[in-house]
């Protein structure tokens, strides 16, 4: 029987083209996250099962998990994210200085339905403060997010924040007449996810009457918190007074990108207050980018102390697949060379000089591949040129003999002549 080439379904695997690309998403993130302070860490991949089923919801962990009984005998869990895990980390660190500024870029496992922008492995950065009070901790991780945009060069028009707050959310269902948040949070998370003819058959079929289907429809399409509508729905609620003072911060802070949407309530069951989601304004890429909140339970789940937390998950996929939509990625980055010089070698016997001369031009921070094919040293040169080396150095007899080599500008065809140390110096010079 014939092995398939293919991976199993929704299984990641990287050439070297598509890894460079990756690196460069995933280079971004962390860079955008450490200029205010985020520091990285990482947990295991396999979890109890029972800290995702008390933590991010039934439906997670039982339909969309990877989870099995190990050898053990122990139920457990290939992580379809990290926040449970984050928190049980913090909880059995013990004292820790707060607030504290902590990314990750995991690898994931989710078993649902391939498509667009979501597969099966996946690896998602993750950003959380802890241990810091809303609003400030909220603000901050939004400029991260604006930060991360503004890093890639994508325009502002192309990209929002939408938020809420799931305190509000539950208290303008409750003055409708809703009475099962839960059950409304997962229909109101599908708005931007369905069509719209789709989605109000959803909101029929929920709440049973068409007068109250069009109550949460208008609900849902408030934009300013200020809006006549949830002032008769809500008067001085609390919860409405948090939403309006969460805008006004947020735009004396600058940040142009955020966007209020009574819909935005994220799926999983451990967000208590402001919830959020990066999204394409383009409508090219219909899932979120980004997603996250305030949650306020969770270390507190595993010791008496609560500690809070607001952070977000960011699919590095579908980040990626926005960016190529939106000609967000450097030009021909997938066509960037293995290294800065490419020494041909002559014949076996210049491969030990060849060698080590390699190894000084490395050691003086130069990226080098000695060819050790013993091929012809035209083809040697075809190669250097196909994988884009912007420099070639011959190893010849002679060159070993003397010392002094031949180097050549693949881009302009000027070749120079030099021992080591010259031709270190122009190397460096020319980056």
């Amino acid at each position: 029987m014939d092995l398939s080439t293919k991976p199993l379904t929704g299984m990641r695997q990287r050439y070297p083209e598509e890894f460079l690309i990756e690196r460069h998403v995933c280079r971004v993130l962390l860079e955008a996250g450490a200029m205010s302070g985020f520091q990285e860490y990482d947990g295991p991949v396999l979890e109890p099962f029972s800290l995702f089923e008390a933590k991010s919801g039934g439906e997670l962990v039982e339909r969309q998990s990877y989870w099995f009984t190990d050898r053990g005998g122990r139920k457990v869990v290939m992580r379809p994210e990290l926040t449970p895990s984050l928190a049980r980390m913090v909880a059995a660190r013990g004292e820790m200085h707060l607030p504290a500024r902590w990314m990750s870029m995991p690898l994931c496992f989710r078993h649902e339905r391939p498509q667009r922008g979501r597969v099966r492995e996946f690896l998602q950065f993750n950003l959380d403060i802890l241990g810091a009070d809303p609003p400030g901790a909220e603000i901050e991780v939004f400029l991260v997010i604006d930060r991360m945009m503004k890093a890639f060069g994508v325009m502002p028009d192309k990209y929002r924040v939408r938020w809420s707050s799931r305190r509000f959310a539950s208290a303008a269902l409750a003055a409708l007449g809703v009475h099962d948040p839960p059950g409304a949070f997962a229909i109101l998370d599908r708005r931007d996810k369905t069509p719209a003819d789709q989605w109000h058959d959803m909101l029929l079929q929920a709440f049973g009457s068409s007068e109250l289907a069009d109550k949460v429809k208008r609900l849902c399409e408030v934009e300013d918190p200020d809006d006549p509508f949830l002032t008769g729905l809500l008067g001085d609620s609390p919860d409405l007074a948090e939403v309006r003072s969460f805008a006004g911060l947020l735009a004396g802070a600058g940040m142009a990108s955020a966007e209020f949407s009574p819909s935005v309530v994220r799926g999983l069951d451990y967000y208590t207050g402001i919830v959020f989601e990066l999204t394409d304004t383009g409508g090219e890429n219909r899932r979120a980018l980004c997603g996250g909140g305030r949650y306020d339970n969770l270390v507190g789940m595993f010791q008496g102390r609560t500690i809070s937390g607001v952070g977000f998950g960011l699919g590095v996929l579908a980040l990626t697949l926005f960016l190529e939509t939106y000609h967000a990625l450097p030009e021909n980055l997938e066509k960037t060379p293995p290294g800065s010089l490419f020494v041909a070698v002559f014949s076996p016997r210049e491969l030990a000089k060849a060698l080590k001369l390699g190894e000084l031009f490395r050691e003086a921070g130069i990226p080098t591949v000695v060819d050790v094919s013993g091929r012809k040293v035209s083809k040697q040169f075809q190669q250097a040129s196909r994988e884009g080396f912007p420099w070639v150095l011959v190893v010849g007899p002679e060159e070993a003999l003397t010392g002094t080599y031949g180097l050549k500008n693949m881009r302009t065809g000027v070749t120079a002549t030099g021992d080591f140390p010259a031709l270190r110096a122009i190397l460096e010079e020319n980056g």
